[in-house]
């Protein structure tokens, strides 16, 4: 799922979203994505009034993959400049490709803890290689290695 957060987004930042992007005001982000657990959050810079404090306001509440338009000074996981168009789908298709990434990562995590010790598990192979799938079609730049290794703000 993707969630958008803009007060009056552009209607060209819209149309290049995903069909079942969820719009939600700056003041409301923190409840509504505590809520929500979105894979992707999209931060309009242009739109809303203090966008660091937006970013950060979703990495506090959420360990989601957080793509910021109109802005390359955030501290976002994937950054465009562009507020429309191809340059903002090809952000948010990256973004959910590193959000599979880090589900699957943690899928496995979870296989493992629930293994058995000393006795063979399958799941435990076939997430295994559904991560490794998934890292290995990653889009190869430093940007979204660092955001598909990002831990989250309650890993420390």
């Amino acid at each position: 799922m993707t969630h958008l957060v803009a007060d009056d987004p552009e209607r060209s930042l819209v149309d290049a979203l995903p069909a079942d992007v969820v719009t939600v005001s700056a003041a409301a982000v923190r409840d509504d994505l505590a809520r929500a657990d979105p894979d992707v959050v999209v931060v309009d810079a242009t739109a809303v009034p203090d966008p660091a404090a937006v970013v950060d306001a979703v990495r506090s509440t959420t360990d989601a993959v957080v793509v910021a338009v109109g802005a390359t000074t955030l501290d976002a996981d994937i950054a465009c400049a562009s507020t429309g168009g191809p340059a903002v789908a090809a952000a948010v298709e990256r973004a959910h490709a590193i959000a599979a990434y880090r589900q699957s990562v943690s899928d496995l995590y979870e296989a493992c803890r629930e293994r058995a010790l000393g006795r063979p598990d399958e799941d435990v192979r076939a997430r295994r290689q559904s991560a490794d799938d998934k890292f290995a079609s990653l889009p190869d730049d430093r940007e979204s290695f660092a955001a598909a290794l990002r831990r989250g703000e309650e890993d420390g």
